[in-house]
């Protein structure tokens, strides 16, 4: 059973590690079936899988760096808990919502929201917990 802080990191560097797996792999595919190999041509499927790895691989790295941070600093398996559901759930929410269309979508708008809270908690618990960290 995962039931302690560093599990918790780990568990969700697993499944965004995971997520972004399946998104290259998703533009690889696409890239097979519309035989454009560099950039996205004029093809919209192929744009939309593009800009959803490249999205997850902008923001992702940044937070899983920021809850690695809250597990070093000591932080409540709780913080942890909360910055990874949003991180996590706006990722998966970014990708479906551009999935759906190029144009906004609202589970783009919602993954985007996500990922800038889950980057929140782990900017100012990670700012909170080292200016408090006694040893």
């Amino acid at each position: 059973m995962i039931d302690n802080p560093l599990q918790m990191v780990g568990l969700y560097i697993a499944i965004n590690l995971l997520l972004n797996l399946a998104l290259a792999y998703r533009v690889s595919a696409t890239r097979l079936k519309t035989n454009v190999m560099t950039g996205t041509g004029d093809h919209e499927p192929l744009y939309k899988s593009t800009r959803a790895h490249i999205v997850n691989s902008e923001y992702t790295p940044i937070g899983l760096i920021g809850l690695i941070g809250l597990f070093i600093l000591s932080a409540s398996i709780w913080i942890i808990h909360a910055a990874g559901i949003a991180l996590t759930m706006g990722r998966v929410l970014h990708a479906i919502g551009l999935y759906i269309s190029a144009d906004s979508t609202r589970p783009r708008l919602w993954g985007t929201l996500l990922t800038w809270l889950g980057q929140l908690i782990t900017g100012v618990g990670c700012l909170y917990f080292s200016l408090t960290y006694t040893i």
